[in-house]
């Protein structure tokens, strides 16, 4: 079965030095991966080369073709900011939007998009434009897009981020019930150590160590080496 993911010697360089040198690593069906680095390590950098929207050097294959066209109808993606991909006058249009793109009839992707609200804890609030929500409850609406199409593949860039205790566990109920494989960017460790079963922890842009959850997060030395702790 082909990989959703595969990055070999992947580099990147905003200017000098490289902010991602020499990234390989492989995310496999169902496989759910925490990417733990510390701000600056190049979590978001490699996010957007993954998704083709930064010219990087080394290879990216999703399902074994190239980033673009077709075969990001295959990925959802929650971004660190929500408002680079909610823009429409209502959360329930930004979220209903990737049904509708596939031709989906209006009323079913609207019905499909508020079941994915409510999933996120956001019932009652379709009618309302992304402005009008905090920004705990813009992330959760940026989670609702990214699933409503049941994608193979998840990429999520700090997906907790400015959310309370309760969305968090309402997340992670969420995350662990899809088949789908996820590369998960995050430093909070104790959500990767709940939802990931393997851990790639990054550090100055290159990949310090790659291996089960567990023994990879509770190497307090190269946490405290990467800025986790």
């Amino acid at each position: 079965m082909t990989a959703p993911l595969e990055v070999e010697d992947l580099s990147f360089s905003y200017d000098s030095p490289l902010a991602l040198k020499g990234i390989s690593f492989t995310v496999r069906p169902g496989e759910r991966v925490g990417l733990a680095g510390a701000n600056g390590s190049g979590k978001s950098t490699l996010v957007w080369c993954i998704l083709g929207l930064l010219r990087c050097g080394g290879s990216v294959r999703l399902f074994g073709e190239p980033p673009g066209g077709g075969v990001l109808a295959r990925v959802g993606v929650v971004f660190q900011n929500p408002e680079d991909q909610l823009f429409l006058p209502s959360i329930l249009d930004d979220v209903a939007l990737p049904l509708i793109n596939r031709e989906t009839p209006r009323t079913a992707a609207h019905a499909r998009a508020r079941a994915m609200l409510a999933a996120v804890g956001l019932a009652g609030c379709e009618g309302r434009p992304a402005a009008a929500l905090s920004l705990g409850q813009r992330k959760r609406a940026a989670i609702a897009a990214a699933l409503i199409d049941a994608p193979a593949l998840l990429l999520l860039d700090e997906p907790t981020a400015e959310l309370d205790g309760r969305s968090v566990r309402q997340l992670k109920e969420l995350l662990l019930g899809l088949d789908a494989a996820m590369l998960i960017a995050s430093h909070d460790l104790s959500f990767l150590r709940d939802i990931a079963l393997r851990a790639v922890v990054l550090g100055e842009g290159k990949i310090l160590r790659d291996g089960p959850v567990g023994p990879v997060l509770g190497d307090s030395a190269l946490l405290l080496d990467a800025g986790l702790i």
